[in-house]
């Protein structure tokens, strides 16, 4: 039982990490949309407006009714000449020259000024709206001359409060970082020093390695607190940010931790009651026919879980290839038929993938409820392993055999499985195998079904194929 238990926590555990990072990925791809939906359409109004800045004289007006449309998530639009002075913004006039031309986003567009491109700062202190923004800007050319730069500053808090609705967990975090390794946006349920200032992420982190995939899962300790972590990242190279989620342990592993100690505790207390049992059949032995029921109950509860799949309840292999022993034993000894059919649920490791192993699992137990109920009570079902199962047809013929494993296919097919995630469609490929006189031996029964479901799944999947002696001669 303790083995069980520990097996158990083992799998628990790698199934909890499995699906945390399954939830970190789907996350972070998520952000990654809403990321690049903002800066194209930041890009779009910086495009738009740099054309009213060389068109309007009247410039104030017609850009506050302009970014009226776009509400609070614009901090301001401010127009930087060539010489680094703010010649423009939104806000108001200045009551004296404002010099931005030590600003990161001034000063890359000036020393290019051919390239005509978007350019997205890290966090800055604005010396005019006095927020933590992002500077969003393109170069302004006039006859073929760079004339100064168009900003657009966005508060942090845009990307930082949209990241707050999402339920990473209570020590989740969510951040928005420059390849420069600077936080553009962050959401987390730990204090960040310096957050906008000074801190930087360490460049040994995956996500800025140019080499590494622009996408991928990352496991280690939070250069924020300290702690471990697991999540994903998404790079958007042309953008020059990295989109990153980081779960923590202590969030998406208590539902485990939970179940682990109801385990341990269950398996503490049926060891109890175990001990207790066993001094109490001690004590009484001498009561013969008492204690002869009790010890035959706990046999049979005892056999009952060697024999039984405990993930389907169907009979465990061990149990499935003794029934079917004693039954070809039987058709030898009055010469009756039995066939067998070996199944095997296509392409499941891609349910298991896609979904996990929990969602797998539930398919496994709706597929073997399906099969069962085509069943007669006197056939034998059992699981041989992962996803392949075996049934036993006594007094069946090859046709019988084969119309039993037609239906079993087209009920799996036409039946979509109800899943925690959705109706799951799967299919079922199927071998049989007969019989045949003078020949009842159990490796030659299973090598024809086997045989089968080969050719089965070679042939095209979710089809039945009945196997011949003949094709074990040619193989």
């Amino acid at each position: 039982m303790w083995v069980f238990v520990i097996n158990e926590i083992k799998h628990e555990r790698v199934l909890a990490t499995d699906a945390a990072r399954n939830d970190a990925m789907n996350l972070a791809t998520a952000f990654e949309a809403h990321v690049r939906s903002t800066i194209r359409l930041m890009d779009i109004i910086l495009l738009d407006m740099r054309e009213d800045v060389l068109e309007h004289p009247d410039l104030r007006s017609h850009v506050n009714e302009e970014l009226g449309a776009y509400g609070r998530f614009i901090t301001q639009l401010a127009v930087i000449g060539k010489d680094g002075k703010l010649t423009f913004s939104n806000l108001g006039p200045t009551p004296k020259a404002v010099d931005l031309s030590d600003r990161e986003h001034f000063r890359m567009h000036r020393d290019n000024p051919q390239a005509d491109r978007l350019f997205i700062s890290k966090p800055v202190l604005g010396r005019v709206s006095k927020q933590w923004t992002i500077q969003f800007t393109r170069p302004i050319h006039k006859d073929g001359q760079f004339a100064g730069v168009l900003v657009l500053s966005v508060p942090t808090s845009f990307f930082a409060d949209y990241y707050q609705q999402i339920n990473v967990g209570k020590d989740g975090t969510i951040a928005l970082v420059g390849t420069d390794r600077s936080l553009r946006a962050i959401a987390s349920g730990t204090s960040i020093p310096g957050r906008y200032g000074r801190f930087k992420v360490p460049e040994d982190k995956p996500y800025f390695d140019p080499n590494a995939p622009a996408r991928g899962y990352y496991e280690g300790v939070s250069a924020i607190d300290g702690e471990y972590r697991l999540g994903a990242y998404r790079r958007l190279a042309d953008d020059g940010v990295v989109v990153v989620v980081l779960l923590s342990p202590k969030d998406f592993m208590a539902a485990f931790d939970e179940r682990r100690e109801l385990l341990i505790a269950s398996a503490g207390i049926i060891s109890l009651l175990l001990a207790a049992v066993a001094l109490l059949i001690f004590v009484l032995s001498n009561r013969y026919f008492q204690s002869t029921e009790k010890l035959r109950q706990a046999h049979d509860q005892l056999a009952q879980l060697a024999n039984t799949d405990v993930l389907t309840g169907v009979s465990s292999r061990r149990s499935f290839l003794t029934g079917l022993e004693a039954e070809l034993a039987r058709a030898r000894r009055h010469d009756e038929s039995l066939s067998l059919l070996m199944l095997d649920i296509d392409h499941f490791k891609r349910v298991n993938d896609l979904y996990g192993h929990p969602i797998g699992d539930a398919v496994l137990k709706q597929f073997t409820a399906t099969c069962a109920s085509m069943l007669r009570a006197h056939d034998l079902f059992g699981r041989l392993g992962g996803e392949e199962f075996a049934i036993a047809l006594p007094h069946t013929d090859p046709d019988g055999a084969r119309s039993v494993a037609e239906k079993i296919r087209m009920a799996i097919e036409q039946a979509p499985l109800t899943t925690a995630a959705g109706n799951i469609e799967i299919t079922v490929s199927i071998g049989v195998a007969q019989t045949q006189a003078g020949q009842h031996e159990i490796d030659q029964l299973i090598a024809w079904a086997d045989k089968a479901l080969y050719d089965a799944k070679h042939g095209g999947r979710n089809q039945v194929r009945v196997g011949r002696p003949e094709d074990e001669a040619e193989g």
